[in-house]
């Protein structure tokens, strides 16, 4: 779901900016692998709502610094399970290099990419969607690592469900309709495989030479297609690019292309409820998050 952010993740307001710096530089010198940085100068990566980040260099060292926001757990974000599977994708050359991954700290530390991430226009060049559906072929056939944390949407939905009832936010027509969608996923083939799940193009960097993912703390072990929902569905994909995603990927046939149409209703599903909270709980945001929800609403309608 798509935060106030460029790298980072966003749920719930921190502490004031020096209070982060603070906390983030104590968290940095307790590693010696990363206390150069925990006393030069550390530069704003924009946008986050909770998680805050920055890029730190000193000599030999160009970092991407990200501290987590609190109660990220309500959100579903496990980040002894991010660690694990950050490992596993930096290894595979999925995701930028590991420097420091410290969750009792909620401190990530990587190698800063150069370069950016790309545009919402990019999302739709044929060239990208096979470069992408070849990173997702690539990520969903590694080994699950022990650790690594189930994710389920339906699940997910329900702990959405359970935050936003005693708040008096509930719609049953769109419930109903995520729940055949549910169940039609519960009814194909099993699927289970290291995902990311948050594939908006601000999380896939382009060096120049190369596509990096970033902001996996939603990602873990699941039905790989998630990954391709959350593309789609972020980005409101055509039915063509979607098919082309699915075959980049290696999946062609007209079962999973409807399985696929019910991974979208699910994780707009979720993306509504998500809003819907954050909406709740974090009034400075209310407004564009409000509009954010009410659009997921209407397509959500839309599949009746």
């Amino acid at each position: 779901m798509r935060r106030l952010r460029q790298f980072d993740g966003a749920h719930d307001v921190i502490a004031a900016p020096d209070s982060a710096e603070a906390t983030v530089r104590a968290a940095l010198a307790a590693h010696s692998t990363t206390r150069p940085i925990a006393t030069v100068p550390l530069v704003p990566v924009s946008g986050g709502l909770s998680n805050r980040a920055w890029r730190a260099q000193a000599p030999g060292l160009d970092c991407f610094v990200r501290l987590g926001g609190a109660n990220a757990a309500d959100l579903g974000v496990d980040r002894q399970s991010e660690c694990r599977l950050l490992a596993l994708t930096a290894d595979a050359g999925l995701s930028p290099p590991i420097v420091v991954c410290d969750p009792d700290r909620d401190l990530l530390v990587t190698r800063f990419v150069a370069g950016g991430p790309w545009r919402r226009q990019d999302v739709h060049e044929p060239h990208n969607l096979r470069l992408l559906g070849g990173m997702l072929r690539r990520l969903h056939a590694l080994p699950v690592p022990a650790g690594v944390a189930e994710v389920s949407f339906e699940r997910q939905a329900r702990r959405l469900e359970a935050q936003l009832e005693p708040r008096g936010v509930a719609d049953r027509s769109v419930r109903e309709i995520a729940d055949l969608a549910f169940e039609a996923l519960a009814a194909g083939p099993p699927r289970l495989a290291p995902c990311h799940n948050d594939l908006h193009h601000l999380n896939v960097l382009d060096d120049g030479e190369r596509l990096w993912l970033v902001d996996w703390e939603y990602g873990g072990c699941g039905d790989p297609l998630f990954d391709l929902a959350s593309f789609a569905c972020q980005h409101e994909s055509t039915p063509s690019e979607r098919n082309a995603l699915l075959a980049a990927c290696g999946w062609d046939d007209r079962r999973t292309r409807a399985l696929l149409d019910a991974a979208c209703t699910a994780f707009d599903y979720v993306q509504w409820l998500w809003y819907r909270l954050w909406v709740a709980r974090g009034p400075e945001a209310a407004g564009e998050y409000a509009a954010r929800a009410a659009a997921i609403h209407s397509r959500l309608l839309a599949v009746r």
